[in-house]
């Protein structure tokens, strides 16, 4: 059953995340009610609203079933709402075997606050996840950090959080592997284009292959003479 973990991030390491990432998603949700056990709301993303109902997936877990609703019924029900989030989230690069996705919310609106989610398939990988230094306190389990406790009730009293230089510099590593991936993805297309290019003009007659003998003093294989120029254009 698919499961999740959830801390508090620093917002001096939320807004350098977000900077960095860009957002992925701007949200508005508005509850209709505040009644135990009706958790249905609206939602605004991208210029489409949404009726949400919460419903329990196949092995009991929680599931949201939005179904889109035209704009005007949207805006409706966000002046019936009971409560209302605003928050921005960006999906993060994960490196970890075990977790599946990392998501951080910067909650907006009614307060400002950071939580990053981190799904898993089942209960046993969320054990054996091991934070990263740079995570906040954990509040997994903690009602008071769900978004429509959030929407209905305002921010609780926030722990103690002390940024530290190394915090930070985990966090730049973060991005920086982010950035280097798709480079490396990126350079080592470009080098099998090269390759594949060479060995079709050598099937095609248009180029020597290289020979098994060594080549004469001072000359270099044509399919190297050719490879080493055609790389300069792929880069």
């Amino acid at each position: 059953m698919k499961t999740a973990r959830r801390f508090l991030l620093d917002p001096s390491l939320a807004r350098i995340i977000m900077r960095e990432c860009g957002v992925d998603q701007q949200v508005i949700e508005g509850y209709l009610s505040a009644q135990s056990g009706r958790n249905q709301f609206v939602r605004s993303e991208a210029d489409q609203c949404y009726l949400v109902v919460p419903l329990l997936g196949p092995a009991g877990e929680p599931v949201d079933e939005p179904a889109p609703i035209p704009q005007t019924h949207g805006e409706s029900l966000f002046e019936l709402s009971v409560g209302q989030i605003s928050y921005t989230r960006v999906c993060l690069p994960v490196r970890s075997p075990v977790s599946q996705k990392m998501l951080l919310d910067r909650v907006i609106y009614p307060d400002r606050c950071d939580i990053l989610t981190v799904e898993f398939d089942d209960q046993q990988e969320a054990e054996a996840f091991s934070p990263a230094p740079w995570f906040g306190p954990e509040v997994t389990g903690e009602d008071t950090f769900e978004r429509r406790y959030l929407a209905l009730n305002g921010l609780p009293t926030l722990p103690e959080m002390l940024l530290s230089s190394l915090q930070v510099e985990a966090v730049l590593d973060l991005l920086d592997q982010a950035k280097e991936a798709p480079e490396a993805t990126r350079q080592a297309t470009a080098q099998e284009v090269v390759v594949a290019l060479a060995r079709s003009l050598e099937n095609s007659g248009m180029v020597k292959g290289t020979s098994k003998t060594s080549a004469p003093a001072g000359e270099e294989p044509a399919t190297e003479q050719l490879e080493q120029p055609m790389k300069r254009v792929a880069q």
